[in-house]
């Protein structure tokens, strides 16, 4: 009975290292994010009459992010984030916007012992929108965003990611820096990440 659980312990000490190589103080961590929101709500306006109307917006987000380790399952970095939105309001209304972000980032990773690991991520940066032609113009300022989810390392250099996340945006229009915007988006997302 020792030896199983000798063995046994090798083998945890063996997955518990795997994993913390891949986070270790002075790894590099490069990969990109593939995100998605959904939302659907029935929109009701009151101005001289009531107006109902069903509204979905649809949220598509790819972030490729370059970080460092600068302590163990510690890493800091820049994420770039391109995000394409839809918003459609009854049956005759469409509305897109494009949003660009640059934002700051740190990533935690909780070690398992295994091939998964937990983590947590936050950003703060700069987002930019700008909507289609004929409609609010451009609009700039402030993304705060966090999330949480869990990192399968298929072997020493690679991982793939599932999240989920919430960025908050608190922008002002170009043209008229009186009129101001506050947004949430929750959304889930995968990703794939190269350590080395």
């Amino acid at each position: 009975m020792n030896s199983m659980k000798r063995i046994l312990l090798v083998v945890a000490v063996v997955f518990a290292t795997v994993t913390y190589a891949q986070t270790g103080k002075g790894s590099w961590m490069v990969g990109a994010d593939l995100g998605l929101s959904f939302q659907s709500k029935n929109l009701v306006v009151k101005n001289d009459q009531v107006t109902e109307l069903d509204q979905t917006v649809t949220t598509f987000k790819i972030t490729p992010n370059f970080n460092y380790f600068v302590v163990h399952n510690l890493a800091v970095g820049l994420g770039v984030s391109y995000e394409h939105s839809k918003d459609k309001r009854g049956d005759n209304w469409e509305y897109k916007s494009n949003t660009l972000t640059i934002a700051p980032n740190v990533h935690y990773y909780f070690p398992t012992g295994g091939s998964l690991a937990p983590f947590v991520g936050a950003k703060v940066g700069f987002a930019s929108r700008e909507n289609q032609p004929g409609t609010n113009g451009e609009w700039n300022g402030l993304v705060v965003g966090g999330k949480a989810g869990l990192a399968y390392f298929v072997n020493r250099g690679a991982a793939l990611t599932a999240y989920a996340e919430y960025d908050h945006f608190s922008l002002k229009n170009t043209d008229n820096s009186k009129r101001k915007a506050k947004e949430g988006v929750l959304g889930v997302g995968i990703g794939v990440a190269l350590f080395f």
